[in-house]
């Protein structure tokens, strides 16, 4: 934890910081349990609701909760919560410019910040290792699978990246991309479990393309058994993860932050407002209609094993909210209704922390002084979300009034 000075964070990009408590707000209290709610109103997916009132809680119910396994709807469509992960990546990857420049123009050598970035990927890797292993130990299929070690795994190899041409950029993200799909392609297709071949009809590609993105049927799958028995196996063999979370998606994944550092460095050039605005909004566009192609064709799109695919599509999304909050907040200038977020964008590590570590604690105690009688009905774990987020935003708000923030 650092003291920031005033003069660094009148030059900081307030859309960032905007774009940053929002996703951490969401991903914080899991969404306001909007999805939990519906549920108990009796507004369970895949019975299809009578009523306006339980159609649109049902729209808000998907759209807080991961689908099982394919992430694409309506060609261009997929549920705002698969978008929560990516944004937080993303947003990393467009903070990197900022804080190379930044130490660059301090003095700091080549071989400093390449520490510097190598370590902060060590405690990002070991701080999400924690929080996933707190309740389970190390003999567990979701050992990497926390969105801190994901972005820990990638980190380094994106910064190695910065300072680098566009062109080295974008060539070396499509090969990522292109290469991985290439691998999953070319994984062996063996008798597929029932559970598997419904999700594989489920996807856009053909079906012999399909097969070969099969939940826990799939290479990402296969090498993740294997690493992890290779590691931390025991007596019980370590098993798939049976929602198909993948330790190898942050390959992709750092192809995520590399949009990030793309973005973060358009945003820090001498360009025009409108061009930078144009060049985000075109550069969606593009990734878009790779997307859509690559889904109908080579790679369907699956958030849980982060295939090029979603790269493509989710990469659009966050590309397009970056540059509308940028449009609203640092170029239109309506900053007031922004602060409630900035506050916690500013402090957005520890608002993730305190919440995977403080959440049960947060809660016990407000059963105790608040009667559990308020949380009992079916709005209850919506009213306990929300009481949630008011003590994790008034803890931010003390950091922020202080001058005090988290860093790595």
């Amino acid at each position: 934890m650092n003291r920031e000075s005033q003069d660094r964070t009148a030059t900081r990009l307030v859309s960032l910081d905007t774009y940053r408590g929002l996703v951490m707000c969401m991903l914080a209290i899991n969404g306001f349990a909007v999805a939990v709610t519906a549920k108990k109103l009796g507004y369970a997916s895949g019975i299809e609701a009578e009523t306006w009132a339980g159609q649109i809680w049902q729209w808000l119910a998907f759209h807080n909760s991961h689908p099982l396994w394919n992430s694409q709807f309506y060609v261009v469509g997929c549920a705002l919560w698969d978008l929560i992960q990516p944004a937080f990546m993303f947003m990393v990857g467009v903070a990197m410019p900022y804080s190379y420049f930044s130490r660059k123009s301090r003095g700091h050598s080549d071989k400093k910040l390449a520490w510097h970035a190598f370590i902060r990927a060590m405690v990002l890797v070991i701080i999400g290792v924690y929080l996933q292993t707190r309740s389970s130990g190390l003999a567990t299929n979701r050992l990497f699978t926390n969105v801190l070690a994901q972005i820990g795994l990638g980190y380094f190899f994106v910064y190695l990246l910065l300072g680098r041409s566009v062109k080295t950029q974008l060539a070396v993200g499509a090969g990522v991309l292109v290469a991985y799909t290439a691998w999953l392609l070319n994984f062996p297709v063996d008798a597929l479990s029932t559970a598997a071949k419904e999700q594989v009809q489920s996807l856009s590609t053909p079906e012999s393309v399909s097969q070969h993105y099969a939940l826990q049927f799939n290479a990402a799958s296969h090498a993740d058994v294997s690493l992890l028995n290779f590691l931390v196996g025991g007596e019980e063999p370590i098993r798939a993860h049976q929602a198909g979370y993948t330790t190898l998606n942050f390959i992709p994944a750092a192809v995520t932050m590399l949009l990030g550092v793309l973005v973060g460095t358009l945003l820090k050039s001498d360009r025009s407002d409108h061009d930078k605005l144009r060049k985000m909004v075109t550069g969606g566009l593009i990734l878009m209609v790779l997307a859509v192609i690559a889904s109908y064709t080579v790679c369907p799109v699956i958030k849980k094993i982060w295939t090029p695919s979603w790269v493509l599509l989710s990469g659009a999304y966050v590309i397009w909210l970056q540059a509308l909050l940028y449009w609203i907040v640092d170029i239109k200038g309506y900053r007031r209704w922004t602060f409630p977020l900035v506050v916690v964008g500013m402090n957005s590590l520890a608002m993730y922390l305190m919440s995977m570590l403080f959440k049960s604690t947060i809660n016990a105690n407000l059963k105790t002084y608040l009667g559990k009688e308020l949380f009992a009905g079916p709005y209850g774990p919506m009213i306990q979300a929300t009481l949630l987020f008011v003590v994790l935003w008034l803890f931010c708000f003390y950091l922020y009034r202080n001058r005090l923030f988290f860093r790595i």
